[in-house]
């Protein structure tokens, strides 16, 4: 089975990366300082055992060269440091001035060097302890010195200088940490500048741009990306100015086509049937013409900010209730919470968005199945459930596009401008609007307006 492959994040990269180089510089530098203290304090430890050992052998052959004294009376006036022990080997002999230290446990390469007249040191260890053995022949009486030197003391000075490098290395490495991620906060801090402008841009507010910043090496980037969006602003009201000029022109010739067409309804019954029929035709595809060209106006209007607001603090479940009454729906579904949700919007904008959903069932769903009224976080959401096929997942944010329609809505009638209005007006109320999949199988359209910070039910 294959494992799915993971990917760090450039903050979680950066982070890592400074705490490896850390923990690596750390290790380094506290193994080097153990090292070198180590060998430091080892030759300052064997050196004094040496001129200890020396000293002491001194002292044991100048009491060995009186005649009649015995070694063991020597050993036992030789001051060597607590813990340690002095052995001489004579005529074949072993004397030890500690009965915890056996001649077997020195080190036979100190012993055979005594033995061949050459001093020497050795570290080995005995009853489990590290000591240190010094030999020194004694040529004047024929014999060997060795000194056994304990070294608890600087066994605990090394594993105290142990674990101080390894807290200073976990520091360093935890230090390394923080820096790695207070380094890479501040280097993706303009990347979510720009991914929040974005967003921000995203969502119609086309007037975000990103601060402007001494930094060179982003003064270039800030100033390209509020350059695009400058353009990009700028073509968008070329358009929504193109659309809102376009369909003003038409106001003219339309409404002349709508006068000559109500004075031969006028004449009707003066007309052949043929001429009837066409004339019904005309009528018909007036009437969507007309409406069109109010979408367009509309539409306009609101993209371009200019259209006239009259918010005020109404209760949505009445809203909803007049929506429904309005257009003849009082026998459908309708489920809302039994207090009131208030949320200040435009009245009538809301009210035309509402019913541009219910039209839109009726037309492309076969009819609103139930409308709902809840209250989500901070949002009150209606929500619109028509009978039809459903909109395909692919097609479900594109239907809100002008013009667009989606799967098997394209052959039915309609101006195709009725989700974009609806998008529109609940964009300019702070809201959002977005269709899924009813329980039935249906479309639904979910329409969320914000509630207002002081409250969400009266």
């Amino acid at each position: 089975m294959r494992l799915p492959s993971t990917t760090l994040g450039l903050r979680a990269s950066v982070t890592l990366m400074f705490t490896i180089g850390a923990a690596v510089l750390a290790v380094v530098g506290a193994l080097s300082t153990y090292a070198i203290a180590r060998g430091y304090l080892l030759s300052q430890r064997e050196n004094s055992a040496t001129r200890q050992t020396f000293a002491d052998a001194s002292f044991v052959q100048e009491g060995l060269r009186t005649s009649g004294v015995q070694v063991s009376d020597v050993l036992g006036s030789v001051s060597s440091p607590a813990g340690s022990a002095v052995l001489v080997h004579r005529e074949g002999q072993w004397y030890s001035s500690s009965l915890d230290v056996a001649a077997d446990g020195l080190p036979a390469t100190v012993t055979d060097g005594v033995q061949a007249g050459d001093a020497g040191l050795a570290w080995t260890t005995i009853a489990g302890d590290a000591v240190l053995v010094v030999g020194v022949p004694l040529p004047a009486v024929d014999a060997g010195f060795f000194e056994v030197v304990r070294t608890d003391e600087l066994s605990r000075t090394l594993s105290t200088l142990r674990f101080a490098l390894t807290g200073c290395a976990v520091l360093i490495a935890s230090g390394g940490a923080a820096l790695g991620s207070w380094t890479s906060r501040r280097a993706v801090a303009p990347l979510h500048a720009v991914a929040r402008a974005a967003a921000s841009i995203a969502g119609g507010q086309t007037g975000t741009r990103l601060e402007t910043t001494e930094d060179p090496d982003l003064a270039t980037i800030v100033g390209s990306f509020n350059s695009m969006v400058d353009a990009l602003e700028e073509e968008i009201e070329r358009q929504s100015r193109f659309s809102a000029d376009v369909s003003h022109e038409l106001r003219s010739p339309l409404t002349t086509l709508v006068t000559g067409v109500e004075v031969l309804n006028r004449r009707r019954a003066e007309l052949p049937e043929r001429s009837r029929r066409a004339l019904d035709l005309v009528s018909r595809e007036l009437d969507r013409f007309t409406r069109t060209v109010d979408d367009l106006l509309e539409l306009g209007r609101l993209e371009a900010g200019v259209a006239d607001h009259e918010r005020v603090l109404v209760d949505a479940v009445d809203l909803v209730r007049q929506v429904l009454s309005r257009t003849h729906r009082e026998s459908t579904l309708f489920v809302a919470p039994a207090e009131p949700v208030l949320v200040i919007v435009d009245k009538e904008q809301v009210a035309r968005a509402l019913v541009n959903l219910l039209e839109n069932a009726d037309r492309h769903g076969g009819g609103s199945t139930g409308v709902g009224l809840q209250v989500r976080g901070a949002s009150a959401v209606i929500t619109v459930d028509d009978d039809g096929p459903g909109v395909p997942p692919q097609e479900r944010e594109r239907i809100f596009e002008r013009f667009a329609r989606a799967g098997s809505r394209r052959a039915l009638p309609g101006s195709g401008l009725g989700l974009s209005l609806v998008a529109e007006t609940v964009r300019g109320h702070g809201g959002s609007v977005r269709c899924t999949c009813s329980p039935s199988g249906g479309a639904r359209f979910l329409l969320r307006l914000p509630l207002p910070d002081d409250g969400v039910r009266a």
